[in-house]
């Protein structure tokens, strides 16, 4: 890979969508953030102490920052001692589901200058911690290092612009005959990053989420297999467990322990079993949506249940943020209005290309404006809390392993170009990352 395109990759990541800015020329990209040697790879792949020490060497900046609007906020609303202790719940959660996590939380942690309970606390907030308070991650001049307004950085209001949106086809409803898995991600309006990931003893993964979120938002396995989460309905108090996993970290546990789906509620039902599931939100239920090659699988929880459906062939399938199986019916409260007006829109949209499904498609969904500011894309004029930060597209082959691959987009999807990479030590076919048709190519695992 040249040094240009490894540049871009992370300054798109790290520093353009602090607060989805559209990317500028190389010439002005070089942000205080953007600490790799040009074209040097970073190896998110081993022990995970070492895979902690090197996201905390090269996020530290912008983790540090988050870390102190976090400890701001919460001594402004007195919840200092109640961000230590869930800090230490979700480190007691992690020693029981996933040890090796705390081992990376503690590496990156000293990495970055933090103390590991800063990081522990910001995956594991007190309920309504921001309120209406919520400060954005600053954008930065890239030239003066001077704090600007996003809008004004942009220059306009994005014309096409949801709470998480998303969908899968299979087969014979797409245009190519292979799966297509596609997520929009509505979120706080943290810096996104991407990586390639692998632990020891794990299943390897390509991920993406926040900076300082010990979980993944939407991705793709060496397996071949793609998943994503999404709130779930709100729940009745009974219904929820408090200070585990939530539905970020359970998608990575998934990742790094299951080899196929039949593996997935089988892996689910163990954590309900041991208490170790908790929901996309405090009182929210989460659901869960994975596809390979062959068939597609939809979960709704809580943390106390769960139900699921099996699809196949020529099937095309939608969630947004409630529960639709009937058995989850009982223990869900009414949705949020917005849910309903994304989840029949995106229906509308996504069966409406049945049989010609593509890429492309994904991306004029994701994009999609109608019913603002309740849009499958949310624009932080919304004023609704939080923003659509990035978009995935996977597509799973049943005919050339070789096609598998991720499109990211790590930030609004309405100017962002898209990163694709695969979770293998695969050539990928995309023109974006130029010099990929490389033996080099093989030996880069992914940028922090």
């Amino acid at each position: 890979m040249n040094s240009m395109s490894v540049e871009y990759f992370l300054d798109t990541n790290i520093l353009v969508y602090a607060h989805g800015i559209a990317p500028q020329p190389f010439s002005i990209l070089h942000s205080q953030f953007s600490i790799l040697d040009m074209g040097e790879p970073v190896f998110l792949i081993g022990p995970a102490a070492e895979v902690g020490a090197l996201l905390g060497q090269w996020q530290a900046d912008a983790l540090r920052e988050r870390i102190a609007r976090t400890l701001r906020r919460a001594e402004k609303a007195g919840l200092q001692g109640a961000l230590h202790e869930r800090a230490d719940a979700i480190g007691s959660a992690f020693e029981r589901a996933a040890p090796h996590w705390l081992d990376e939380a503690r590496a990156l942690a000293q990495s970055a200058g933090i103390e590991p309970w800063h990081l522990l606390g910001i995956n594991c907030l007190p309920p309504d911690f921001w309120g209406k308070e919520y400060e954005p991650a600053p954008l930065r001049d890239a030239v003066t290092g001077e704090i600007v307004s996003a809008f004004e950085a942009q220059g306009y209001e994005p014309l096409l612009g949801g709470d998480c949106t998303s969908f899968f086809a299979l087969g014979e409803a797409t245009i190519a005959g292979e799966t297509l898995f596609h997520k929009s991600r509505d979120e706080r309006d943290e810096v996104q990053c991407l990586y390639i990931k692998q632990t020891d003893g794990c299943f390897r993964f390509v991920g993406g989420g926040d900076i300082g979120n010990l979980g993944v938002a939407h991705l793709h396995t060496e397996n071949y297999w793609a998943g994503a989460n999404n709130t779930g309905s709100p729940v009745p108090p009974e219904e929820y467990e408090d200070g585990v996993l939530n539905d970020c970290h359970v998608l990575r546990y998934l990742a790094e322990k299951c080899e196929s789906l039949g593996d997935i509620v089988p892996a689910l039902d163990d954590l309900i079993g041991r208490k170790l599931l908790g929901g996309g939100g405090y009182r929210y239920g989460m659901i869960f949506l994975f596809a390979d090659a062959a068939r597609g699988l939809i979960v709704e929880a809580t943390s106390r249940r769960l139900a699921h459906r099996w699809f196949g062939e020529g099937d095309m399938v939608v969630r947004a943020n409630h529960f639709l199986l009937p058995e989850m019916q009982d223990y869900a409260l009414a949705p949020h209005p917005g849910s309903v007006l994304r989840y029949e829109h995106a229906v509308a949209l996504w069966e409406a290309a049945e049989g010609h499904a593509g890429i492309s498609t994904c991306g004029e969904i994701a994009r999609d404006r109608e019913n603002a500011p309740h849009a499958i894309c949310r624009n932080p004029s919304d004023a609704l809390g939080s923003a659509t930060v990035s978009t995935s597209t996977a597509t799973i082959s049943p005919h050339d392993d070789r096609r598998c691959a991720t499109h990211f987009r790590n930030c609004h999807p309405s100017y962002t170009p898209a990163v694709i990479l695969t979770p293998l030590d695969r050539v990928t076919d995309s023109d974006l990352l130029s010099g990929a048709h490389n033996q080099e190519w093989r030996f880069y695992r992914g940028w922090a």
